[in-house]
């Protein structure tokens, strides 16, 4: 897999495709949605759905602790993953709960129908064996996201039950996190079946 590049210019294919002077290709969309990159227009994938999966305490945020979380709130996260679904010709089932049982049940529900995840399990992260187990048993694809560094935080934070059984892992961005994880469950679905 190639490195990000975010100093460099790509030039473009005909096929609308970034290609960097190595030959090494644009791996996500930079300009989130503003016609950059190999990945703003629709995708040329089997990928019709996309589940963003919220769990304990994000309905807060904006209030939370903003110095931590940022001011973004779950509703203006939820539509710029909209907005940049629908110019890919995606669905986007965005869903937030307070209850374990809730996440397990719609992770299996997208595992096995075959859609990517974006997961920020919140507090479950760190303490959900089923959750886990619910990612796995349905074969889920998963990008964990987190809005903070949660390395940079109190040490029972620094363990995840969720990254062993994700495809990655995106913390640190803020809001900016999900984007990426969105870049990543299209640009993933798009290898796999080159």
């Amino acid at each position: 897999m190639s490195s990000l590049r975010i100093s460099t210019l790509p030039r473009f294919g005909r096929d609308g495709s970034a290609v960097f002077a190595d030959g090494l290709p644009l791996l996500f969309d930079p300009g989130y949605g503003c016609g950059f990159g190999r990945f703003s227009s629709p995708i040329e994938s089997h990928m019709r759905a996309v589940h963003c999966l919220n769990g304990p305490n994000l309905n807060l945020l904006g209030s939370r602790e903003p110095e931590l979380y940022g001011s973004a709130t779950l509703a203006s996260i939820q539509a710029r993953l909209a907005a940049a679904c629908e110019s890919r010709g995606l669905a986007l089932h965005f869903r937030q709960s307070n209850h374990e049982g809730d996440l397990i049940t719609w992770v299996q529900d997208a595992g096995l129908a075959g859609e990517p995840i974006i997961l920020n399990a919140g507090a479950y992260t760190h303490t959900s064996i089923a959750l886990r187990d619910a990612i796995k048993g349905a074969n889920a694809k998963v990008i964990e996201v987190h809005l903070s560094n949660i390395h940079a935080r109190e040490g029972f934070r620094h363990h995840s039950h969720i990254s062993p059984v994700a495809q990655g892992v995106i913390f640190g961005f803020g809001a900016l996190s999900y984007s990426l994880a969105l870049d990543a469950c299209i640009a993933l679905a798009t290898a796999s079946e080159s």
